[in-house]
């Protein structure tokens, strides 16, 4: 049972039979069927009537406190339910409860707005002060996947439907402000698509602001690929593949309608692409959803899943100079002695690799290292790293890299369909970046450094859908046409994968094709 009482819920709880049995005493009971004192004979309406028809809000809370017969001093001042909320002051003022007033007076003023509860609709905003009830219920701590990249997004349901919800600061040096707040959501409130993660309500309340988002689910589509849940493999094979085919679909038509209202999606990826328990799939946390987080939450950090799936022009070698550990005592001969390399005999200053990836194509480091008087160098070095950049967080003209990052997703989804595993795919993509030993980092497997590598990969998946078409053509069977459909979404992927932004096909040509 929720805290709060709703309308529906007051008028279906407070009848005369409710009214009766929790005034308690018989005394109390029958001064229920007296006229009104202060009616002077000009109404016929009892203690009973006017509780019925103005009154049921403030009887709970009479009740609640545990002095519902004090329900007749509120009615003799002529005091309803259109008088809530009471204020500290005006309570005190009344004295409705004699000596325990004060006690008394601060129950009734907290209790009121269990009762006075102002309601979230569809593309609704609502104000609640600081003492109001907020008609939600938090639900287990478990964080949903559509709010994967915030620490401020928790689980609620209303009215036993479960959302998202984000958190944001409204005041302090991060905060957006209520009124940038009110406007930003009204264009957020518009994109309504069966496959995007939308905004259902927002409300505000004392320093913050929340939007309510849905739907939600418990599995992204980086999940998904590692291992398929039980509601997937409990369908025929037939259907996995055209539910697989027709993902790539709804994606693309997801972020056709984002582009088409003015959106970019600015971090596509498989843990910000979500999937239901009814095989339905979401594009979710795109940039302008996130747009209002606090400045805690706005750094992008650096992750391998952002970087594979990145566009090529979003990630720019740039030069860091970083402080790494001092040079370890070179031993003459390669022994274990005691004479070191003194300045006069150390090696004039060299060029040593350095390397976030393995690969050469991918970073590259120069380090520059000095010499020193004493035996031994302790000093940091200075090593300088070319590091790949993240992109802008609102760039313009970012529709093309969406388009990139979602061709990329939808090679996975295409890669699994003919029943190419992950690993594989990110073996071929990176197969030119690694290196001879053991250790080290994981070779390179992004698609913007391995397009060559992405190209033949998809070679292979049309060749595949191909020979499968050619098979069920002999066979007569009737997947043909469903294998020639699988073939065009990797060619058309192909239009969306292109190193040239401006060579790339649109969201809606995609969908065309």
């Amino acid at each position: 049972m929720t805290s709060w009482w709703t309308d529906e819920r007051i008028n279906a709880t407070v009848d005369r039979a409710y009214i009766i049995k929790e005034i308690g005493h018989k005394r109390f009971q029958d001064a229920l069927h007296h006229p009104l004192a202060f009616g002077d004979g000009l109404t016929d309406d009892t203690y009973l009537d006017w509780i019925l028809s103005k009154g049921r809000r403030c009887f709970i809370i009479l009740n609640f406190i545990g002095v519902p017969e004090r329900i007749f001093q509120l009615i003799d001042k002529s005091l309803d339910d259109d008088d809530l909320p009471l204020s500290e002051e005006a309570l005190y003022d009344l004295n409705l409860f004699g000596g325990k007033s004060e006690t008394l007076d601060k129950k009734f003023y907290r209790q009121q707005y269990s009762v006075l509860v102002q309601e979230l609709v569809p593309g609704g905003h609502q104000d609640f002060g600081a003492e109001e009830v907020v008609p939600v219920e938090p639900r287990n701590s478990r964080k949903g996947s559509i709010a994967a990249t915030s620490t401020t997004s928790d689980r609620v349901s209303v009215h036993q439907k479960l959302y998202a919800r984000k958190k944001i600061a409204t005041s302090g040096e991060n905060g957006v402000g209520r009124v940038h707040f009110v406007m930003h959501l009204k264009a957020l409130q518009s994109l309504k698509h069966p496959h995007l993660v939308s905004v259902w309500s927002t409300y505000t309340q004392n320093d913050f602001s929340y939007m309510l988002l849905y739907p939600i689910t418990d599995l992204t589509l980086r999940q998904f690929l590692n291992e398929q849940p039980k509601f997937f493999k409990n369908l025929e094979k037939q259907q996995r593949r055209e539910t697989l085919l027709r993902w790539t679909h709804c994606l693309v038509t997801a972020l056709a309608y984002l582009h088409d209202n003015g959106f970019n999606h600015q971090s596509i990826r498989p843990s910000n692409v979500t999937i239901d328990s009814n095989n339905t799939i979401y594009l979710a946390n795109f940039a302008a959803m996130n747009a209002l987080d606090s400045g805690e939450d706005k750094g992008q950090t650096y992750r391998t899943e952002i970087y594979e799936h990145a566009a090529p022009e979003n990630w720019r070698r740039k030069p860091s100079i970083f402080d790494t550990a001092p040079d370890k005592t070179i031993h003459l001969g390669g022994g274990r002695t005691s004479r070191r390399v003194t300045a006069s005999s150390r090696p004039p200053s060299t060029v040593s690799s350095a390397t976030m990836f393995p690969s050469q194509r991918a970073h590259s480091a120069t380090t520059t290292t000095s010499s020193s008087n004493s035996s031994s160098n302790t000093r940091p070095k200075k090593t300088i790293i070319n590091t790949f950049s993240p992109p802008e967080r609102f760039s313009p003209g970012a529709s093309p890299a969406d388009v990139f990052s979602l061709c990329t997703i939808i090679l996975h989804l295409t890669s699994l369909l003919l029943g190419h595993g992950q690993k594989a795919f990110a073996s071929h993509r990176s197969k030119h970046n690694r290196q001879a030993g053991r250790g080290g980092a994981p070779a390179d497997a992004s698609f913007h450094v391995n397009l060559p590598e992405v190209g033949t990969w998809m070679e292979v998946l049309i060749g595949d859908a191909n020979e499968r078409e050619k098979k069920d053509k002999k066979g007569k069977g009737t997947g043909a046409s469903f294998w020639r459909s699988v073939g065009g979404v990797v060619h058309s992927a192909e239009a969306g994968l292109r190193k040239d932004p401006t060579q790339r096909h649109t969201a809606r040509e995609l969908e065309r094709k």
